[in-house]
C-alpha cells in the first residue's frame, strides 16, 4: 500500500496563490541550477579507463552474479552485457536471479553462489548489512566480490565497489538542477521513494539535499512504493499521489523502473501529471522521454557496467586489485536526457540500453589487448 510521508522543507513566504514567493537565494540558487543543468547534455566519448591491464589475462575463469530481483532492471542489462564482455576473455558468467529483492531470497543466492566455487561473485544493488555471512565466507575463501549500484564503500567484505553511493549521488544532483531549472521558481515538489533498495534511499537523500540548497523555498512531499507493486500498482499508486497534491510542479520518480506504467495509469483515471523526472532510465522510458511525457531522465548505462566489471576483475586476476580500485571504482559523468535538450536516443530493440560511449566495448578490448 501507497505510504505517503509530507515534509515541508524551507520557509519562503505563501503568496495568495499558494505559491511561495522566491526569496534571494531561491533566485541565485535556481540560476546556480540552470548554469548546471546545461552542462550535463553531452555524453562522454571515453570510458575514463586508459591503462591497459598489461598482463596476460587468464582463461577459463567462472564468474557467478547475483541478480537483484526481478524488478532489478539494470541488473539484467548488465549481465546481458557482461555476458558478451567475458566471452571476450574465455571465462563463463552464470546467472543466479532471486525471485524477489529480499534478504533472505538473496541470502539464498549466495548460498547457491558459494556452492559453485567459483573464482569471483558479482552482486548489483544491495548492502552488505543482510549478507554479511555470505560474503564473509567468500572473504574466507579468497573469492573476490565485485558490486556495482550499491551503497557500500570498496574495501572489507566488498573487494570493489563500482558506480556507487558517490557516483549516483552525481546522478541524482544533476536531475535535482534539471528540475529546479525546469521549474524556475520555488514550488511544491514530490519525491517517489522505493525503500527496499538502500542505495536508491541514499540517493534519493542527495537529490532532496540539492533541492533543498538551492531553493530553500521549496517544499518536498514523499511517497514510498513497495517494490512488489513495481508491475501492479506502482502506476496508479503514483498517479493518486499526483491527484492528491495538485499543487506539485515537478515529481521526482527516484527509480525509473517504477514510471512503467504511470503515464498509461494517469491517462485511464484522465490525471494530469506534473513535470516528471527519473533516475536510472529504462529503457521502456525512451519513447516517453522523445514525447516529453517524462521530461528528463539521469540515465546510468548498466551495458558499459557489464563491461566495466569485467575489467575490473581482469586486473584483480593478474593481482592489479589497486588499479581496478584506482580506474573502475567510479562511474562519475553524469548525462541528462531530455526532449528539451533534444538529446533523447533513439529507443533500441528489446532490453538493450543505448550506449552512452558508443564504441566502449571496443575500448574495453583494447585495454585487453583484443
Amino acid at each position: 500500500m501507497l505510504s505517503l510521508l509530507l515534509a515541508a522543507c524551507g520557509g519562503g513566504d505563501v503568496g495568495d496563490d499558494n505559491r511561495p514567493t522566491a526569496t534571494a537565494a531561491d533566485i541565485e540558487g535556481i540560476k546556480a541550477a540552470t548554469a548546471r543543468a546545461g552542462t550535463y547534455t553531452e555524453a562522454p566519448a571515453s570510458i575514463g579507463i586508459t591503462q591497459p591491464v598489461g598482463k596476460p589475462i587468464p582463461h577459463g575463469k567462472r564468474i557467478v552474479m547475483v541478480g537483484a530481483g526481478p524488478g532489478g532492471i539494470g541488473t539484467i542489462i548488465a549481465q546481458e552485457a557482461m555476458t558478451e564482455a567475458v566471452e571476450e576473455l574465455g571465462w563463463e558468467l552464470k546467472f543466479i536471479q532471486p525471485a524477489d529483492s529480499t534478504p533472505e531470497l538473496l541470502r539464498q543466492a549466495l548460498d547457491q553462489a558459494i556452492q559453485l566455487e567459483p573464482d569471483a561473485v558479482v552482486i548489483s544493488a544491495t548492502s552488505t548489512d543482510p549478507i554479511v555471512e555470505q560474503l564473509s565466507e567468500l572473504k574466507a575463501k579468497g573469492i573476490p566480490v565485485v558490486s556495482n549500484n550499491g551503497p557500500d564503500p570498496s574495501g572489507g567484505l566488498i573487494t570493489i565497489q563500482i558506480s556507487g553511493l558517490d557516483a549516483l549521488s552525481e546522478l541524482a544532483v544533476a536531475i535535482a538542477d534539471k528540475t529546479l531549472a525546469d521549474m524556475g521558481e520555488p514550488g511544491t515538489i514530490g519525491v517517489v521513494e522505493l525503500p527496499e533498495y538502500w542505495i536508491v534511499h541514499e540517493y534519493t537523500e542527495a537529490y532532496k539535499e540539492e533541492i533543498k540548497a538551492r531553493c530553500p523555498s521549496c517544499e518536498i512531499i514523499e511517497a514510498k512504493i513497495p517494490i512488489s507493486s513495481l508491475s501492479t500498482t506502482a502506476g496508479a499508486d503514483m498517479t493518486h499521489f499526483s491527484r492528491a497534491n495538485p499543487d506539485m510542479k515537478a515529481l521526482f520518480v527516484s527509480y525509473d523502473a517504477m514510471g512503467a506504467n504511470l503515464f498509461s495509469a494517469a491517462q485511464a483515471e484522465g490525471a494530469r501529471l506534473p513535470r516528471t523526472y527519473s533516475l536510472a532510465t529504462a529503457p521502456t522510458s525512451i519513447p516517453a522521454l522523445a514525447s516529453g511525457g517524462l521530461s528528463a531522465s539521469a540515465p546510468l548505462d548498466q551495458g558499459e557496467m557489464g563491461w566495466r566489471m569485467t575489467d575490473a576483475l581482469a586486473r584483480i586476476f593478474t593481482q592489479q586489485t589497486e588499479s581496478a580500485l584506482e580506474h573502475d571504482v567510479k562511474y562519475t559523468r553524469p548525462v541528462i536526457w531530455s526532449r528539451s535538450l533534444n538529446n533523447v536516443p533513439t529507443a533500441p530493440a528489446g532490453n538493450s540500453f543505448p550506449k552512452l560511449v558508443r564504441d566502449y566495448p571496443a575500448q574495453y578490448k583494447k585495454l585487453w589487448g583484443k
